[in-house]
């Protein structure tokens, strides 16, 4: 198994949330952790999301195991606010594959919280999506939203060269 980060590059719809400090959105939530020098806000509206899209250094052929999303929040306003983080991706042979956190609460000062979505099994693909939602009518503010993932690694190197060559060769003959 091995392990690699995975910062947000850009944004795609839904996209209802506001830049309220800093360059733009992904580095807003880009790591580090630098609570209020950049970070976006839900508003005040339930439901509003936030997506972003991820490209992480993976292979065709790398199986996915588990995604941890880690997410720096606190709310907006006078009351706490509940929200949730999640993520999609195409696998290789397509469809989708998702997962949502249970509901996060985001109090007063800025706190680090982690969805894992473990004894996953699923090949990469592409079109990584990650995102954020307030589920009340509160603010949410947002530092910090990346992900984690574990993987086994596919045939790579040499061996997967010589299979892949030997199989061409035996079509070929056969």
């Amino acid at each position: 198994m091995a392990t690699t980060s995975a910062e947000v590059n850009g944004t795609t719809t839904p996209n209802d949330w506001t830049l309220a400090a800093g360059v733009s959105k992904q580095a807003a939530v880009s790591s580090p952790d630098d609570d209020a020098t950049s970070y976006i806000d839900s508003s005040n509206t339930s439901g509003t999301v936030q997506t972003f899209t991820v490209t992480p250094p993976l292979n065709q052929g790398d199986t996915i195991t588990q995604i941890d999303i880690n997410v720096r929040a606190k709310r907006g306003g006078t009351l706490d606010a509940n929200y949730v983080v999640g993520y999609s991706f195409t696998p290789q042979a397509g469809g989708t594959q998702s997962g949502q956190s249970a509901t996060f609460t985001a109090a007063t000062n800025w706190n680090s919280s982690t969805f894992t979505h473990a004894d996953l099994s699923v090949p990469w693909g592409n079109n990584l999506t990650v995102n954020v939602r307030n589920t009340q009518g509160r603010r949410v503010l947002v530092t910090t939203l990346n992900l984690t993932i574990t993987y086994t690694p596919g045939p790579t190197g040499p061996a997967a060269g010589v299979f892949a060559h030997a199989h061409r060769m035996q079509l070929a003959v056969g």
